[in-house]
């Protein structure tokens, strides 16, 4: 080399821009995280926060009487001496189908086009409103509960949900192959698992694990604080309200007595499963922020498949219909 300051002299400036791309390209997934939890916790602060706030402050449901008639798939009691819902009264002795206390048989004694409110009168909820409590969606992963005649799960259902939910169906591999795929192929991260095949390999291989300990952190929880561990449909028929409905019900679900709730066994169970995870992942200078924006990432995946899981029966009939 004839003049080695000259070659100093052009590296030196091709280093500092390699190094200034590579930190503005970090700062962009940086951005783009840093959005996507912003997202997720604004969301569930302007559907949950008004009612979370009242049961902390009066020891009340976190959605009253009231408040749980405005959501999609509950139907407030009546008044006494009648039975009103969906702005009309019936006097008394007059069936809604689905209300507490209100036999199934009372759907038979309804004039045709009042029985539950739907277009043309069907009396029949979708498909799944009658499926068995333990039946699990081939796709999703998950179980499914009505919120018309709702029952909660007995103990021994919930192992069976448990068994099927966490190995024995094709969502405990479906989602960890799509959160390995968009939240750590994507973006290469850990950076020491590398590309390619090999790289995803060990990336889906970690969210497998994730999934299994999630599972196994919300079935116990769930049981101690009488939470259902299934999704729970919605007796909406409008397209908005029932995509509206799958979005609260990533952060909602039923107890014991068919009212809505905050699903603390299914968010704890995202949280708690990234912590253990960040223990093996390698790069993980900070856990605390791994587990938290990641973690909440993972809620935000679970729109998609929660409104998949909403409209399953109408996907069901258009992909698997006879021509």
């Amino acid at each position: 080399m004839r003049n080695p300051a000259a070659f100093a002299g052009s590296v030196i400036p091709c280093v500092e821009g390699f190094g200034v791309e590579m930190v503005m390209l970090g700062h962009s997934r940086f951005r783009r995280r840093q959005a996507c939890f912003w997202l997720v916790l604004l969301t569930a602060a302007l559907l949950l926060g008004p009612g979370f706030l009242r049961a902390a402050w009066d020891g009340s449901p976190i959605f009253s009487t009231a408040s749980a008639g405005l959501l999609p798939g509950k139907v407030s009691p009546p008044a006494e001496g009648s039975l009103s819902g969906g702005g009309f009264e019936l006097p008394a002795g007059r069936g809604l189908p689905g209300a507490a206390g209100v036999s199934g048989e009372a759907d038979s004694q309804m004039p045709n086009g009042e029985q539950t409110g739907r277009p043309g009168g069907s009396a029949s909820p979708p498909a799944e409103d009658h499926a068995p409590s333990t039946d699990v969606n081939p796709v999703t992963g998950m179980a499914v509960a009505s919120s018309v005649g709702y029952t909660k799960l007995t103990l021994d259902e919930r192992w069976k949900l448990y068994l099927k939910m966490t190995y024995a169906s094709a969502g405990p591999y479906f989602s960890p192959f799509v959160n390995a795929l968009a939240l750590d192929q994507a973006n290469g991260t850990p950076r020491q698992w590398g590309g390619g095949f090999p790289g995803f390999g060990r990336r889906l291989a970690s969210r497998m694990g994730n999934a299994v300990l999630q599972g196994s952190f919300q079935a116990p929880l769930a049981a101690l604080l009488h939470e259902d561990v299934r999704y729970i449909t919605t007796r909406e028929r409008s397209i908005p309200r029932r995509a509206l409905h799958a979005i609260l019900y990533s952060f909602l679900t039923y107890n014991d007595d068919g009212h809505p709730t905050l699903n603390i066994a299914n968010l704890a169970a995202f949280y708690a499963s990234t912590a253990v995870t960040a223990t093996w992942l390698p790069g993980i200078s900070n856990p605390a922020k791994y587990t938290f924006t990641n973690a909440s990432e993972q809620i935000a995946v679970s729109f998609p498949l929660n409104v998949v899981q909403e409209f399953w029966p109408e996907i069901r009939q258009h992909l698997f219909r006879k021509h």
